[in-house]
């Protein structure tokens, strides 16, 4: 696939789930990526409790730590890929190709936020849900 082709198969999921393909985004501290935003915080996917560390119920699935691409950000679990250059705009895509094949949905739930951390980083986020049954458990 070109880059063009890869981009656009990154916009019909963002489009799909109603979240945004970013290009130039930026993860921790002006690091460069490319991921899918909502709001002003990346999706997450495997997400933990703010005040308790706990993974989110219902929202948990060890799948979606297999299928990371090599350049996705490494200190917290979200779908940006570091990098703006094609290889990581072609990693992005071929994880989002993966979620299809889970059948992902994109959700609301609670951080558990409170206090500053919540003025922050809001009270609630969106995280990726698999709805493919795992079949190797």
């Amino acid at each position: 696939m070109t880059k063009k082709q890869h981009i656009q198969n990154i916009q019909e999921f963002a489009n799909k789930h109603k979240v945004v393909l970013e290009l130039e985004g930026e993860c921790g501290f002006g690091r460069e990526c490319v991921g899918l935003l909502h709001g002003n915080n990346y999706v997450d996917f495997n997400p933990t409790d703010d005040t308790t560390y706990e993974y989110i119920k219902g929202f948990f699935d060890p799948r979606l730590d297999e299928i990371m691409p090599p350049k996705a950000y490494h200190k917290h679990d979200c779908l940006a890929v570091l990098g703006r250059d094609e290889e990581s705009i072609r990693q992005l895509s071929e994880w989002v190709d993966k979620l299809k094949e889970l059948d992902v949905t994109i959700e609301s739930y609670d951080t558990g936020a409170t206090g500053v951390q919540a003025l922050i980083s809001g009270i609630t986020h969106m995280a990726v849900k698999v709805n493919k049954p795992n079949t190797t458990e």
